[in-house]
């Protein structure tokens, strides 16, 4: 025999007061009826057994927010039903695995009910990757690379999960491990604008190139001149 818990106030609940008796006892009779994870396999030919002169129209008109249809009309589940009786279902609690299969199965966490918390739905082997991947975002990214100019940052967060798969490591907030990491002496710094002072090392020898070819163009280039070009353009 199944045991749960019940609301106790709603006897003074406005919505609940004003219905009419045998509306009270089908409300009751549903609550219990429904399985661990408040579906009802709808049989109102059962119903109408335990609960003498209640209307099918007249139940689905006064319980219509409380209920909500799927497969076909052929089942229904009781909103409120998982919050008041499990609160935030979570994969880890051995009680709310059942409940979590059953709503998958019928895809009622579509259903605009927030029951699951995506963050604990995700298997062991898997939760290191998915969890730097989530918060470790590309805008968390771009910020770190505003503000490391002088580092790599994206080798390194390729290195970071490298070394946390390799441990077996895990922290609470990854966003402040992988801050840490950037502030180690150990991870290599880039040459403050190297690669600036390159390209324009290579824009001014392409315009000396330039001009030394206008002046052969013009008859204006020296025998030295005509040399220069040609190791230029060997290389």
């Amino acid at each position: 025999m199944a045991k749960r818990f019940t609301d106790t106030d709603k006897w003074k609940k406005m919505w609940f007061r004003k219905l009419k008796n045998d509306h009270k006892v089908f409300w009751m009779y549903i609550l219990d009826q429904c399985d661990h994870a408040g579906i009802w396999e709808v049989d109102f030919e059962l119903a109408h057994y335990f609960c003498n002169g209640i209307d099918e129209i007249e139940i689905r008109s006064i319980f219509q927010k409380q209920y909500q249809e799927f497969d076909s009309g052929k089942r229904w589940f009781i909103s409120d039903f998982i919050t008041f009786q499990y609160g935030k279902l979570n994969e880890n609690v051995n009680a709310h695995k059942s409940v979590i299969q059953r709503l998958e199965r019928y895809n009622l966490s579509t259903l605009d009910q927030p029951l699951i918390n995506p963050s604990l739905r995700v298997k062991d082997k898997d939760k290191v990757k998915d969890k730097d991947n989530k918060v470790i975002s590309e805008e968390f990214l771009i910020e770190l690379e505003t503000a490391h100019t002088n580092i790599n940052v994206r080798v390194e967060l390729d290195k970071f999960r490298d070394y946390l798969k390799s441990k077996g490591k895990r922290y609470k907030d990854y966003r402040a491990a992988f801050r840490n990491w950037l502030r180690s002496d150990y991870v290599p710094k880039i040459e403050p604008n190297a690669d600036h002072r390159v390209a324009k090392q290579i824009k001014k020898q392409e315009e000396y190139v330039q001009k030394l070819e206008q002046e052969a163009n013009e008859d204006y280039a020296t025998a030295d001149d005509i040399k220069k070009i040609m190791r230029w353009k060997s290389a």
